[in-house]
């Protein structure tokens, strides 16, 4: 047996803390569901997690302190409001599916949706989320609909965020439409969290391996340059190149600062212009290996977006409209609108994808038998998920061609560097015999 600190509530929206043994956080939810208790958070005590986590008493006052700083007009405010425009004080896919999740389960147990907000506001930690759950809390209390107080917060909840929640209060399903949203943001986590995983070693590598040559080219070839001015002799011609490679870095690195910068720059505004991105969209899908890989992004985050809101309940007209705004590519944006423009005059989806080549023809067929069987919903949650896999496994058999291909290159370029020095040693030696 363990012991296991938890805080829960009850169906009258007061919470409560303590202690229970028990076998594991399952064991321990169940005994605190048959006391009539709804768990929210359940940890270990012998794993030391609770002591990272401050406790909620320690929470509430930093808030209301904070909050009273922030409310009287001090200079603290100005300080909070600027600190609250960074990216990372603001609540990240993680946070909202959390946020859907406890939600929808608050409203399962029959809590109304303004003492659900109450008891979330105790559980949040970031304070900027917690303010914008106190504003949507005084929001519903002032008689607001629950889609319509996470509409004047856009910065916070996405458009499909809110249009789920608007589906779901129409058809006195929020909870239910809550759950569909905490698995449809967890699935848009996991994969980012995958991607950002493979990534991490290849860009190490790669940074190392040009950190790597710039500190040779730059720092130690000019050393030995020095040396062999001094002795007057004539050095062999990779030696030369080499020498010179590093006598133009280090002369010269300040220019190609400055260049590095302006393509940086160029790129910034032609990516900015419509025209500009557009042609930049369309030659990056048609990049081998890469664009392959962007187009499975997309459609990925296509079918699942689209899938998650006519679950929902959401009309497929008005659910394009939201998802062409969370795909990144303009082609496929361009697409998604020619799709919604043909439904509107009633043609079938399946048809107007298959007179596009970037649609395969599996995805084609199975989104027609959607539509035949009258779960399109359904297919296109197993749309995503095939494209998902497809997507780890292509990203994985890159990165693993990658990594040596790096490494061979390193090798090859200190390796060239360092011949070049032995053969302008062996030199100096030969006239010295």
């Amino acid at each position: 047996m363990r012991e296991f600190s938890y805080k829960a509530t009850n169906a009258g929206g007061d919470i409560s803390s303590g202690r229970l043994p028990a076998l594991d956080e399952r064991q321990a939810a169940a005994l605190l569901q048959r006391q009539g208790l709804i768990p929210l958070r359940i940890v270990a005590l012998d794993s030391g997690v609770e002591n990272s986590l401050p406790p909620v008493a320690k929470v509430v006052s930093f808030k209301s302190k904070r909050r009273s700083l922030t409310g009287s007009g001090k200079p603290f405010s100005s300080l909070y409001g600027w600190l609250d425009k960074m990216p990372w004080r603001r609540p990240g896919v993680k946070e909202l599916a959390a946020f859907a999740e406890d939600l929808g389960l608050l409203l399962k147990a029959g809590i109304p949706l303004n003492r659900a907000l109450v008891i979330l506001v105790e559980l949040i930690e970031k304070p900027l989320f917690s303010r914008v759950m106190e504003n949507l809390r005084e929001q519903v209390k002032e008689g607001s609909t629950f889609w319509e107080a996470l509409r004047s917060h856009p910065q916070i909840f996405p458009p499909v965020f809110i249009g789920m929640v608007r589906a779901g209060e129409s058809g006195g399903i929020i909870d239910v439409v809550l759950g569909r949203l905490a698995l449809y943001l967890n699935g848009i986590r996991e994969l980012k969290e995958f991607l950002f995983g493979a990534m991490i070693y290849p860009l190490v590598l790669t940074l190392t391996t040009g950190a790597s040559i710039i500190l040779l080219l730059a720092f130690v070839l000019p050393k030995f340059a020095a040396i062999f001015s001094d002795m007057g002799v004539a050095l062999p011609t990779a030696t030369r190149v080499m020498l010179n490679c590093g006598d133009f870095m280090q002369a010269w690195w300040w220019a190609l600062g400055l260049g590095v910068g302006g393509l940086i720059f160029v790129w910034r505004r032609l990516y900015r212009h419509p025209r500009g991105r557009l042609l930049v969209d369309r030659l990056v899908l048609r990049l081998p290996g890469l664009g392959g890989i962007l187009v499975k992004m997309d459609l990925a985050r296509f079918f699942r977006t689209l899938g998650a809101m006519l679950s929902s309940g959401v009309p497929i007209l008005e659910a394009l409209q939201v998802v062409s705004g969370v795909i990144s590519n303009r082609i496929l944006k361009q697409k998604v609108a020619h799709l919604q423009e043909e439904l509107r005059q009633g043609a079938m989806m399946s048809q107007v994808l298959a007179a596009d080549p970037l649609f395969p023809s599996l995805a084609v067929h199975i989104i027609s038998v959607g539509e035949e069987t009258g779960h399109l919903d359904e297919m296109l949650d197993k749309l995503a998920e095939m494209y998902d896999r497809e997507l780890k496994v292509t990203i994985k058999a890159l990165t693993s061609l990658f990594e040596p291909l790096v490494i061979l290159f390193m090798g090859l370029v200190i390796g060239a560097i360092v011949v070049s020095m032995l053969m302008a040693i062996f030199s100096v030696n030969e006239l010295g015999g």
